[in-house]
């Protein structure tokens, strides 16, 4: 006679038992945490530093645009000084005029009057009847073509031996001395930006050597498990890209608002229209065009850079030296 065995006796099913035992989630937990000291205080540090390194490179880049169109306007233009002669009478500058119009390259020829010449010099000494007593040379502006400019060389020779007392002013000096100026504000904003790029450097080494050393047992464990020291390296240097990107991010774009915003801001800080109209010939409207954007695209490139290989060399040289 058989006998029927209760259920909480039955041998449970080997699947039953597996689908019964509980399950362990899997850890993909990184070994240096985000929201460690190393991920909010770097990216703080990480991000002043991009914000100061795009207004550099960016300020550069805007003064150097702006020394281009200073350069091309002065080497469009040539000016005709008529020297009054204590022994002539007569007038030469309606022959100059003629002369000028007639040669190969010459756009536009445009003499001064007398009013015109005195409102030039203006700004330096001032507005005052008794300069109409004085012997001012006279100014014609010559207007260069220059899909097919003339040989300036050549047209002052002729000019000068044509006519005694005409002077030609290529504006050579002024050329000169904007091109020393932009030189000297490229190599003081490369230099800027070599200093920047060290101290972030510093600052990356500085945490990854903090970070390794408060995660000691579990690069220890990692060691003793088989883990590489390139796959280590690795998991710092990700965490380290990652920081750097955000923050460089954050920079560039607080960077690009104040340039977006300078025509404003520089509008409410002149004293007048007119002083305002005169920053802007001065420097141009300050804002960025789609080169100056890539500049900031560079500059955020380029801390990711400077955060990927100085985490990876430093980390890597203390893992070698054994510090840990």
């Amino acid at each position: 006679m058989s006998t029927v065995q209760p259920a909480s006796s039955l041998p449970v099913p080997y699947k039953t038992r597996k689908q019964s035992q509980p399950k362990y989630a899997r850890s993909n937990a990184p070994i240096v945490p985000p929201g460690s000291v190393t991920g909010h205080s770097l990216a703080l540090v990480i991000a002043i530093m991009g914000f100061l390194a795009s207004i550099t490179a960016c300020g550069v880049y805007v003064v150097f645009n702006a020394a281009n169109v200073w350069t091309n306007r002065i080497s469009a233009e040539i000016t005709i000084q008529v020297q009054p002669r204590a022994d002539s009478s007569s007038d030469d500058t309606a022959e100059i005029v003629q002369f000028l119009k007639g040669q190969n390259g010459i756009a536009r020829v445009t003499p001064f009057s007398q009013e015109q010449s005195l409102k030039l010099v203006e700004p330096w000494i001032g507005r005052s009847e008794v300069l109409k007593s004085f012997a001012i040379p006279k100014l014609i502006a010559v207007q260069i073509d220059m899909s097919s400019p003339p040989d300036i060389a050549t047209l002052k020779t002729v000019l000068e031996s044509k006519f005694p007392g005409a002077l030609l002013d290529d504006h050579g000096l002024w050329r000169n001395e904007i091109r020393r100026l932009t030189r000297l504000l490229e190599i003081g904003g490369i230099g800027m930006l070599f200093l920047m790029a060290m101290a972030t450097a510093a600052v990356i080494v500085a945490a990854a050597t903090s970070a390794l050393a408060s995660n000691r047992e579990i690069v220890s464990v990692l060691n003793l498990v088989g883990a590489e020291e390139k796959f280590i390296a690795r998991q710092f240097e990700t965490h380290f890209v990652k920081v750097g990107v955000r923050a460089g991010i954050f920079g560039a774009g607080l960077a690009g608002l104040l340039f977006f915003c300078l025509p404003y801001i520089t509008e409410g800080i002149s004293t007048s229209a007119t002083s305002a109209a005169e920053i802007r010939r001065l420097v141009g409207a300050g804002t960025l065009d789609i080169g100056g954007y890539a500049v900031l695209v560079v500059v955020v490139v380029a801390v990711a850079l400077i955060c990927k290989l100085t985490s990876r060399y430093g980390v890597r040289r203390i893992l070698n030296n054994q510090n840990i």
